[in-house]
């Protein structure tokens, strides 16, 4: 087999290491382009219905204003096994309704709604293995007999 003249003439100077540099940066920057607009972007929207929602926001401000006016109030914690949602001993589990929203913003497939199913001592809990690592939104909105109430607060998963 005989090697071609332009390969057994070729010299190796500072001008083919420019170009060989140059080819590698445009190759990366590319591929860095690519993961960041179409891989790793999700589209879909948070919220279906934005509109309808911002025009309840005055409700929910109203309601955070109750929640943080109360005597003790409701805490949201992570510990190492579990979320936990702790109401006031003043407050008879039997007479609270609502839903825990655990809300993923970055993918609305991990959202999660949670019926407040309190046990005796005015607890909710939803065990740390069920959520993904990562930032997570609870929202807390619940009813004691006619008056409403919402609590929200990050939370980081690892």
């Amino acid at each position: 087999m005989r090697i071609p003249d332009w390969i057994r003439h070729f010299r190796w100077n500072w001008g083919w290491a420019v170009l060989l540099v140059f080819i590698t940066f445009v190759v990366v920057f590319l591929y860095v382009f690519y993961l960041s607009m179409v891989e790793l972007r999700s589209n879909e929207m948070s919220v279906e219905d934005y509109y309808t929602e911002e025009l309840q926001y005055g409700k929910v401000l109203d309601m955070k204003h109750r929640a943080d006016t109360m005597k003790v109030p409701v805490e949201i914690r992570l510990n190492e096994r579990a979320l936990e949602v702790r109401f006031p001993a003043y407050i008879s589990p039997k007479r609270v309704e609502g839903t825990l929203v655990l809300y993923r913003p970055n993918k609305k497939l991990f959202d999660r709604h949670i019926p407040l199913a309190l046990d005796t001592a005015g607890r909710l809990t939803v065990p740390r293995d069920s959520l993904l690592p990562g930032r997570w939104d609870a929202r807390l909105k619940w009813r004691v007999d006619t008056v409403s109430y919402y609590v929200e607060k990050k939370l980081w998963m690892e």
